[in-house]
């Protein structure tokens, strides 16, 4: 007798844990969804310039909001990545972004560029996943 209230109340329990993880699931996917929609509606690149003969990399970003726009660049050397420049800086709505970066030359000579785009609502949230805008390596 004592064997079957235990397994009803652990199975009880454990059906009641499954259903409430169910629901929070389904309530917390349309919200995610629609947060991503909006953030990705809201930044878009219209040029990434790479010219690793010139030392060259550069981009144009157009906001209809303000967002945070953040620039990883890895420069390559012989084959390695010598260095990864960064910038970042806000963008206001309807605002564009246009930049271009000289690198000095390095021994061996830059032999490529990548250049990687993302922006944030609010880059201080650590929850918050930035939005990927652009990307181009050459």
């Amino acid at each position: 007798m004592r064997e079957t209230r235990y397994r009803k109340f652990i199975g009880t329990t454990l059906g009641t844990l499954a259903a409430a993880a169910g629901v929070a699931t389904m309530t917390a996917t349309p919200a995610a969804a629609t947060g991503t929609e909006a953030a990705q509606a809201a930044c878009v690149t219209h040029e990434i310039h790479l010219d690793p003969a010139q030392r060259e990399a550069g981009w144009t970003v157009e906001c209809s909001s303000r967002r945070y726009v953040f620039a990883d660049v890895t420069v390559f050397a012989g084959g390695v990545a010598d260095s990864n420049p960064r910038e970042a800086q806000w963008v206001e709505a309807g605002d564009t972004w246009k930049d271009l970066n000289v690198y000095e030359q390095t021994d061996p000579p830059i032999d490529h560029l990548c250049v990687h785009l993302v922006s944030y609502v609010d880059p201080t949230d650590p929850l918050e996943i930035p939005t990927q805008i652009g990307h181009l390596c050459e």
